[in-house]
């Protein structure tokens, strides 16, 4: 038998007295900086896909560089809208050398480090964290994703760092091994492009790894970190890992402005 909700007394002797319906929550004044931010980030990231099917499509080497300089420049867009210096000469930095690269015709070569720099930037962000007096990076996003009482659970502050940690090293190593691919690659390697002995020989079907392989791998490694997540942390319960990722998609501007800040008071 299904029981009607009763009301406080004072609804249920009052019938003139109705409860109260609160207002809703009136949006934050940073959503609409929010979301261009976020705009703004997908308008970039379409431009470099759009680019390098360019260049892929047509074999011009300019709109490789193009398609590089686009993805840096959608990266470093917060710290340039701040001024941050340290942003401004990483983006003239890259500016120059791929005009450099554009001057010797070795467009190619810039699309083929990208993933050496991505994943060495990666690296240093995440082993920065692990400093002393530093928040682990995977601390941070939790905290930002599901609230700094996720962090109280037992072992989860413990596993966060170790988590930390072994992203650290799994792209760092990832960045040396594709350097290597790109360097002694044959026959169209950076030793090969200039004209330097290679000291190894790496046949080109490992040049596949530098544009799909690396991406795959970081994927494995996520795929199998939540399941072993599940397993180490069994007493706690998980978001299903679509759910994850989507919140980790909705929270990047936040995320993104926490370690900025953390950069700035560095520098300081």
């Amino acid at each position: 038998m299904l029981q009607s909700r009763r009301f406080p007394e004072t609804f249920a002797g009052d019938p003139r007295v109705l409860p109260s319906v609160s207002a809703p929550a009136p949006v934050p004044p940073t959503a609409a900086p929010t979301a261009r931010r976020s705009r703004a980030f997908v308008c970039g990231l379409l431009a470099y896909a759009v680019l390098l099917v360019a260049a892929f499509v047509t074999g011009n080497m300019l709109l490789d560089e193009l398609a590089v300089f686009a993805l840096f420049s959608v990266l470093l867009l917060p710290a340039l809208r701040r001024g941050s210096a340290l942003a401004w000469a990483g983006w003239l930095a890259i500016a120059a050398v791929l005009a450099w690269l554009a001057q010797r015709g070795q467009g190619q070569l810039a699309l083929d480090s990208l993933p050496i720099l991505i994943n060495g930037a990666l690296c240093f962000v995440f082993a920065r964290t692990l400093w002393p007096g530093r928040e682990p990076l995977i601390a941070r996003i939790i905290g930002i994703l599901e609230g700094p009482e996720r962090l109280a659970q037992p072992g989860v502050e413990a596993y966060a760092r170790r988590l930390t940690g072994a992203w650290a090293c799994v792209l760092g190593l990832q960045a040396c091994a594709l350097l290597v691919v790109v360097a002694c690659s044959v026959p169209d390697g950076a030793f090969a492009r200039f004209g330097v002995h290679s000291p190894l020989a790496i046949p080109p079907a490992w040049r596949w790894y530098l544009h799909l392989g690396s991406y795959a791998l970081v994927l494995g490694f996520l795929m199998l970190e939540y399941g072993y997540r599940r397993w180490r942390l069994r007493h706690l319960p998980h978001a299903p890992l679509p759910v994850f990722l989507a919140r980790l998609a909705r929270r990047w501007p936040a995320l993104a402005a926490s370690l900025a800040a953390d950069m700035a008071h560095t520098r300081r």
